[in-house]
């Protein structure tokens, strides 16, 4: 029987993966919320779910019996995809670390937990949120994005979130 391969997003990105996967035998599934995603062409079977909806790609994965998940080149699927796996027994990195690894303020937070000097710096979920903290800060500052959702500097990235 064909083992089964899911793969988070459906960027062009993608396309050398899904290459890959048919030259091992491979059965290879992309899923994300735009159908009109170019690796859904190459792709065996594609699914409209997001892919930043862990219980969505969870319940798609056991529907589907896949033997693996991946998130290749696209950020908001990697800890989703450690989330299934570790769910599912597949080979993985332990979903916490991921979670960890993948959004800068709980990675700078667990730095900090540990020992290690790191910048003075605060996580926030809005504008305003963090517009109250403005005194706390030493002025000038750099303000990034919790997460670059795989932004790649392409007028694209700005627009298209799997």
């Amino acid at each position: 029987m064909m083992k089964k391969i899911l793969l988070l997003g459906g960027s062009r990105y993608l396309l050398p993966v899904i290459r890959a996967a048919h030259e091992l035998g491979y059965y290879a599934i992309t899923c994300d919320y735009l159908p009109d995603n170019v690796a859904h062409k190459f792709s065996d079977e594609y699914h409209n779910v997001s892919i930043i909806d862990k219980e969505a790609v969870l319940n798609l994965a056991v529907e589907l019996k896949v033997d693996g998940i991946m998130s290749f080149a696209c950020d908001p699927g990697v800890v989703v995809a450690a989330y299934v796996a570790e769910h599912l027994g597949l080979p993985t990195h332990p979903y916490e670390s991921v979670r960890i690894m993948q959004n800068k303020a709980l990675f700078r937070e667990f730095l900090t937990d540990h020992g290690f000097h790191v910048p003075k710096a605060k996580g926030y979920t809005c504008v305003d949120e963090a517009l109250k903290d403005a005194g706390w800060y030493d002025w000038p500052v750099i303000i990034k994005p919790t997460d670059s959702a795989g932004a790649k500097g392409s007028p694209e990235s700005t627009t298209q979130r799997s």
